[in-house]
């Protein structure tokens, strides 16, 4: 299993067990899935709910709903205007400059990087008022924003995709 991880903060924001694809070398598409989940459907092996007291007259089940990516990650959402995004990418792009050198990367493998990384934002600047926006579950703020936009399919349903910068994760291989 493959999990896919924030350079800066160590925050999983997705596995392989999810649809991925990598775009232009420079960006990950995650796709998602709505999903609800039942909170309370753990049931201890031997217990017997009638001698424990568990009489359920009354409660109702919690359910969670909402992307399977965001809740298995237990990413958060935050918000941006534009302005404060272009911000963001500024003190990203240095934090992100920062690690690579960290990492022992040579000079053209950062320029490299960084040439990747300014075309994803080209990419996705454009539309930042369509997107939502996800940090991981340390909500580090320097660490990766993951861009969620919904795509309209052929059919007029729409699919949500989660778009994450490719040089700000890092894999690991469990």
């Amino acid at each position: 299993m493959l999990i896919f991880k924030d350079l800066i903060t160590g925050d999983e924001m997705f596995t392989d067990s999810s649809k991925y694809k990598v775009v232009d070398d420079c960006l990950y598409e995650v796709e998602c899935v709505h999903v609800q989940r039942r909170q309370g459907d753990i049931q201890l092996d031997g217990a017997n709910p009638s001698q424990e007291g568990g009489d359920d007259e009354g409660t109702e089940d919690i359910v969670e709903s909402g992307l399977d990516l965001v809740l298995n990650q237990r990413l958060v959402e935050t918000g941006f205007s534009k302005a404060d995004y272009k911000n963001y990418l500024k003190t990203y792009t240095k934090s992100l400059q920062d690690k690579w050198k960290e990492m022992g990367k040579s000079d053209s493998e950062i320029s490299d990087y960084k040439s990747k990384f300014t075309q994803a934002v080209k990419k996705v600047l454009p539309k930042v008022g369509d997107f939502q926006f996800f940090m991981g579950e340390s909500t580090n703020p320097d660490g990766l924003i993951a861009l969620l936009e919904y795509r309209e399919n052929s059919d007029g349903t729409e699919t949500p995709i989660m778009i994450l910068f490719k040089h700000g994760i890092e894999e690991e291989k469990v």
